[in-house]
């Protein structure tokens, strides 16, 4: 029988926004439909994903994230180049922080300088962004869009305190405009008001809802970022129809938990950091964005196939998945499922030599003489003891004796028939049944009232924990334990 998934239809639509242009721009938003909710809409453009390149070389970054960009961090334009050229990035994020006023507070007239060359240097669309100084930013985006005239750029971040100096600019040259507010619904749409009443198109501004980070906040950024697309879908709300923009790479890799080094506790620094930028960027992407701005190449790496998986996009021949997860992916998408092939019979052979790596203590008891073990194959060259993995029959069979010498003319012994099954392990889990022999059904004569005769908490626990005792119940009889627990 066939299933019918539910569907609704929507009044609103999200107003798609281009940024860039000639071969190079990328058009974002269009969705007439929740996030990735292809079965009851269009979603024509794809999440695009903006790579950071700071205006100075950032020696507080983690190893981790300064390995990829090692050789250019000192020149923001060849920093851009390399984003672009190697690591193909939809957009180049330009992050003016040395702007800052309590950093390095460099001039507006320098940070024009370095976002015109880098415009000048790269094909792809290019994101001027701020330092978050209110007065500051006014200043030195004012001072990009000038130098910068006939760029299309977008500018950001734009908030209540400057929108008239900037939305100015915007007007005056041209440009798209980020809109930041406070992780909240109501500031968002009265921040666009603002900005349309000085006549700044609806369709020339992005939101901004303010990022927090996996495990700093990235909750209620969700949160609000629902509401804004369900108000600009459901309702039909022109106000915040546009675009997200989502400036997380910043709020993952300020956190000290992207910061520390590698340690049996914390494991692997590198792959931390990975994950927590590429889990806040598909978090994020559940609730709408359509601009991530992210910096390891990995994580980037992830995110793309996860908005073509997700999306139904197009993969590039960088995000090609390998051969067995292709094919699982495909059943998957044409309704089959079907589970991976195992490969665990080319690396654990019949006769191959193992050890033991860790006895797992799993949280569930499997059934009496059975654990989980982490096994990993080992060269017969190396020191150390090791098992080796065998069939039943061949544990069993005696050593053959030593076949002697035979004449030309003698009876050659029959062939064997008893040839060993190849070994080949179980495609799918099957649960281990209970043997019974763990426990003992008996008949009770009265409720084991053990907590009213001992009101010692040391004996009650180690009661609880190692007495042989009958369990009793009113429905279900009762059952002593052969073995302690």
């Amino acid at each position: 029988m066939p299933i019918e998934i539910p569907k609704q239809t929507y009044a609103g639509k999200v107003k798609p926004l281009t940024l860039g242009s000639a071969a190079s721009a990328v058009t974002v938003g269009g969705e007439e439909i929740y996030p990735f909710y292809t079965f009851e809409g269009s979603m024509p453009c794809q999440p695009r994903i903006a790579i950071q390149v700071l205006d100075y070389n950032p020696e507080e970054w983690p190893a981790a994230l300064k390995e990829p960009y090692a050789d250019v961090l000192a020149d923001p334009v060849k920093w851009a180049l390399k984003a672009q050229d190697v690591y193909k990035a939809d957009i180049i994020h330009l992050w003016l922080k040395s702007t800052d006023p309590n950093g390095l507070n460099r001039s507006a007239a320098e940070a024009a300088q370095t976002a015109k060359s880098v415009a000048e240097a790269i094909k792809v669309p290019l994101i001027v962004w701020g330092t978050a100084n209110s007065e500051k930013d006014a200043e030195v985006l004012k001072a990009v869009a000038e130098a910068c005239h006939g760029k299309d750029l977008t500018i950001g971040p734009v908030d209540e305190s400057n929108h008239k100096q900037l939305g100015a600019q915007a007007l005056a040259n041209n440009l798209t405009v980020i809109a930041n507010s406070p992780i909240d619904i109501n500031l968002a749409k009265q921040l666009n008001i603002l900005l349309t009443n000085i006549g700044v198109p609806i369709e020339k501004i992005i939101i901004d809802p303010t990022t927090g980070g996996l495990g700093y906040g990235i909750e209620y950024t969700y949160s609000v970022m629902e509401r804004i697309r369900q108000a600009a879908i459901t309702q039909n709300d022109e106000k915040l129809q546009c675009p997200f923009f989502c400036n997380l790479a910043e709020e993952v890799w300020k956190t000290k938990e992207a910061k520390q080094d590698t340690s049996e506790l914390m494991g692997d620094a590198t792959k931390r950091g990975i994950l927590m930028e590429a889990i806040t960027a598909a978090t994020l992407l559940n609730a709408g964005a359509d601009i991530l701005v992210m910096r390891h190449p990995e994580s980037i790496r992830q995110v793309r196939r996860y908005i073509a998986d997700l999306g139904g996009f197009a993969r590039t021949k960088e995000q090609q998945l390998p051969a067995a997860e292709k094919k699982a992916a495909d059943s998957i998408s044409a309704g089959v499922m079907q589970p991976l092939e195992s490969t665990v019979a080319t690396s654990l052979k019949a006769g191959s030599l193992c050890k033991i790596v860790q006895i797992m203590d799993m949280p569930v008891e499997l059934a009496p003489g059975y654990a989980i073990a982490l096994i990993k194959s080992i060269d017969y060259s190396e020191e150390g003891d090791g098992i080796v993995l065998t069939t039943r029959t061949e544990a069993v069979q005696s050593p053959e004796p030593e076949l002697k010498t035979q004449e030309p003319d003698a009876p050659q012994p029959a062939a064997r028939t008893d040839a060993k099954p190849q070994f080949k392990p179980a495609a799918t889990w099957i649960p281990i049944e209970s043997t019974g022999h763990d426990l003992q059904p008996a008949v009770p004569t009265e409720k084991h009232d053990w907590r009213g005769r001992i009101t010692d908490r040391d004996e009650m626990l180690k009661q609880a924990k190692t007495d042989q005792r009958y369990w009793y119940s009113e429905s279900n009889g009762s059952e002593k334990r052969k073995k302690p627990a």
